[in-house]
C-alpha cells in the first residue's frame, strides 16, 4: 500500500483487523482486539468529519483519490457482519442495528483525551466486558454514516459550491503559479512586432485550442468547456466540469502546502495563456480626451449668494473685495445650519432666521455701512418690513446660545485673518 493515501490505509488496516476477530481463543482476547478497532474506528471517523467540513467549504481535487466512499461504506457494513459471527462463536448476541450506546458515548468521550502517542489505558479502564460489543459495533456503525455522508456529498455538489471552490483553486493558481504562465506567454510575445503580433496569436490560439481539446475524451465533454459560437472558453461550464470529474486531474493540495498536480496545472495554464490571447486580440483603445469635470452646483449656496447680493451695495469700503470670500467661509462651515429651516419659521426652503442672524452680526462688526437702517436692511431683503426684522436688529442673540458662540468665535476670526488690524 506504498502508493495509496492515507485516508485508503486508515480504512485497509480496519478491515484487516476485521477478518481476524473470528480467530480470537477466548471472549477476552476478542474483546482486546474490539477494543482496539472501536478506537481506530473512532478516530478514523472524527478525522474524516473533519475532512468534510473542509471539503464543504472548498471541494477537492485529488484528496483521498483512491478511496471510493460508498464502496467503502458498503465494506464497513460488511465489517459489521463479521464482527457479530466473530461474537456469536462465543455466544454472545449482538444487535448490529445498535446506533448510540450510552456506554458507546462515554468510551468516545474518554478516548478523544488521549493523544495519539499517549500510553494511558484510561479510556479501557472501567469497562464492563459485556459493553464491549456494543461499543465496536457502534463505532463501525458511525463510521459506516460519515462514509455514506462524505459519498453523497461528493456526488451531489452545488452550484454554488461548484463556484466558490473553483475560486479559491484559481485564487491558489494566481497566487503560486500564474506569474510563471505570464512570464513564459510574454517572452514568446516579445519575439513579434505589433504589426506581425495578430496574425501569430491567431495561429497559437488555433494550436492551444487543439491542445486543450486534446484533455477531453469526446466532443461532448469539449462542448461543455468551450462555446464554438463565441469562440472563448465556457468558465462555468469548465468548472463544473473539473469538479465532477476530479479523477481525471491527478492529485493536488491547497492547503497547508499547496501543490497542483501537472494535469491541473497544465489546464489553468491554458486558460492563463487563453486570457493573455484574447487580451491581446482586443483592439487597443485609445486614452479618451480628459475633459474637466463641470463644477458642483450646489442649490442652496445660490439661493443665499442671490439674497445676500440684494445688500451687497451696503458694503463698507474697507469690506467690499473680502466679503465674497467672507461669505463663502461662513456658508462652508455653517451650511448645516443654515439649511435647515426651525420649526417655526414659515420660510421652509432654508433658515433665513440664521442667515438674518449673521447678517446683523456682521453689520454690527462693521462690515456693512453703519448709517443704514434696519428696516431698509429688511425692505431689500424681504420686499417689505415684517417680523423677519427682528432678527437683522438682534443678531446673534437670536440664536441658539452654542451656535451663536461658535458664529461669534468663527467671524472674529476670520474677520482679523482677511483684514488684520493696524
Amino acid at each position: 500500500m506504498e502508493n495509496n493515501t492515507n485516508e485508503y490505509i486508515l480504512l485497509a488496516n480496519i478491515e484487516q483487523k476485521t477478518e481476524v476477530m473470528s480467530h480470537s481463543s477466548c471472549l477476552l482476547s476478542l474483546n482486546a482486539m474490539s477494543m482496539s478497532l472501536a478506537v481506530d474506528a473512532c478516530r478514523v471517523s472524527k478525522y474524516f468529519e473533519l475532512l468534510l467540513e473542509q471539503w464543504q467549504t472548498c471541494l477537492p481535487l485529488g484528496d483521498a483519490y483512491d478511496v471510493n466512499f460508498s464502496v467503502w461504506g458498503n465494506k464497513v457494513w460488511e465489517m459489521m457482519q463479521k464482527v457479530r459471527y466473530a461474537y456469536s462463536l462465543n455466544n454472545v448476541p449482538l444487535n448490529i442495528y445498535e446506533y448510540h450506546a450510552e456506554s458507546y458515548l462515554d468510551f468516545k468521550e474518554k478516548q478523544e483525551a488521549v493523544g495519539p502517542v499517549d500510553d494511558s489505558l484510561l479510556p479501557l479502564q472501567q469497562l464492563n466486558g459485556r459493553d464491549v460489543a456494543d461499543i465496536v459495533m457502534c463505532a463501525l456503525r458511525e463510521l459506516n454514516e460519515v462514509l455514506m455522508e462524505i459519498s453523497e456529498f461528493l456526488n451531489s455538489p452545488t452550484e454554488e459550491q461548484i463556484a466558490q471552490s473553483y475560486e479559491k483553486w484559481l485564487a491558489c493558481y494566481k497566487k503560486h503559479y500564474q506569474r510563471k504562465c505570464r512570464a513564459a506567454y510574454n517572452k514568446w510575445k516579445i519575439g513579434f512586432s505589433s504589426r506581425t503580433l495578430k496574425n501569430r496569436l491567431q495561429a497559437r490560439m488555433k494550436k492551444e485550442l487543439e491542445d486543450f481539446r486534446s484533455i477531453f475524451l469526446n466532443d461532448d465533454e469539449f462542448e461543455q468547456v468551450y462555446d464554438a459560437e463565441q469562440k472563448t472558453i465556457d468558465y462555468d461550464g469548465l468548472s463544473r466540469f473539473l469538479f465532477t470529474h476530479a479523477d481525471r486531474f491527478g492529485v493536488s493540495h491547497i492547503d497547508p502546502r499547496p501543490m497542483f498536480s501537472q494535469e491541473l496545472l497544465t489546464l489553468f495554464n491554458m486558460v492563463e495563456t487563453w486570457r493573455q490571447m484574447q487580451s491581446d486580440l482586443q483592439p487597443k483603445k485609445k486614452p479618451a480626451e480628459k475633459t474637466e469635470a463641470a463644477p458642483v452646483v450646489d442649490d442652496l449656496e445660490q439661493k443665499v449668494s442671490s439674497l445676500t447680493a440684494k445688500i451687497q451695495h451696503l458694503v463698507t469700503e474697507k469690506w467690499n473685495q473680502h466679503l465674497p470670500t467672507l461669505w463663502k467661509h461662513i456658508y462652508v462651515n455653517f451650511r448645516s445650519e443654515i439649511s435647515r429651516a426651525g420649526s417655526r419659521e414659515k420660510f421652509k426652503e432654508f433658515s433665513k432666521k440664521t442667515l438674518y442672524c449673521i447678517i446683523g452680526h456682521l453689520k454690527t462688526k462693521g462690515v456693512y455701512e453703519e448709517e443704514v437702517t434696519v428696516l431698509e436692511l429688511t425692505k431689500l431683503l424681504e420686499g417689505e418690513n415684517n417680523g423677519m426684522r427682528k432678527y437683522l436688529n438682534n443678531g446673534l442673540m437670536e440664536l441658539d446660545q452654542s451656535l451663536s458662540v461658535r458664529v461669534k468665535s468663527f467671524v472674529e476670526q476670520e474677520m482679523e485673518r482677511l483684514v488684520p488690524k493696524v
